[in-house]
């Protein structure tokens, strides 16, 4: 299968989800948005992920818009789509929800989760985050997962949509070019850790497991 993947800036990449598709035997089509690529068509896309970014959903770029435009078009056309921080919020703002300011979390944080779409999910997970905005959940959405700085991490709707304001697809090399390329990003605000702490933190196997059980399910039902 091949799946379309639109990529906001150089340093957020697919990571881990390029393993899996690997692994699964499927190509990802990137989209590098950054690189001025065009915000693809919706004919032909059967699977559509959308990465982080350290810009908001809220911006006033034309191409953010045209972005929700083909999420809200996939979405009606019942195709599987998953975003990721920047890409979850874009999801949301795209259903009627708003992105607004909340405490910046940023490293390996706890989440818990509130309910699930299969039994796969654990009841917490050391997830890593890198982010000063959150989405409220939009209607008819069921909430995933909470965190003590944030109380809305993950959301799915109608079986098809996943967002999750946190990083699963996290590697240590994703790691290193977050803090390399948006290291200034790091504060002392109450949910930041050091950039030592960030790095030094073993990425939890079991992180990997629920990403690829997620993208596994949204693969179910491409038609």
């Amino acid at each position: 299968m091949k799946i379309d993947v639109l990529q906001h800036i150089s340093f957020e990449k697919p990571a881990a989800i390029s393993e899996w598709a690997s692994d699964r035997g499927h190509e990802l089509r990137i989209h590098k948005l950054y690189g001025r690529d065009p915000v693809p068509r919706p004919e032909g896309i059967q699977f559509l992920i959308l990465l982080g970014g350290p810009m908001s959903a809220n911006d006033k770029e034309s191409w953010l818009e045209e972005e929700r435009r083909l999420i809200r078009s996939v979405i009606s056309r019942g195709t599987p789509v998953f975003g990721v921080c920047l890409g979850a919020q874009q999801i949301a703002k795209a259903l009627g929800a708003a992105v607004t300011p909340g405490p910046k979390e940023v490293g390996w944080h706890p989440v818990q989760a509130t309910s699930g779409t299969g039994s796969f999910i654990p009841d917490h997970l050391t997830a890593f985050h890198w982010h000063g905005e959150q989405f409220a959940i939009p209607d008819q959405a069921e909430r995933l997962f909470s965190s003590a700085a944030c109380r809305n991490q993950g959301f799915v709707f109608r079986q098809r949509v996943i967002g999750l304001q946190f990083h699963l697809e996290t590697t240590p090399e994703s790691v290193r070019l977050l803090l390399t390329h948006d290291g200034d990003y790091i504060d002392s605000s109450r949910y930041v850790q050091s950039a030592e702490e960030i790095e030094n933190f073993p990425v939890p196997e079991e992180n990997r497991v629920v990403l690829f059980h997620f993208l596994d399910d949204l693969v179910s039902h491409v038609s």
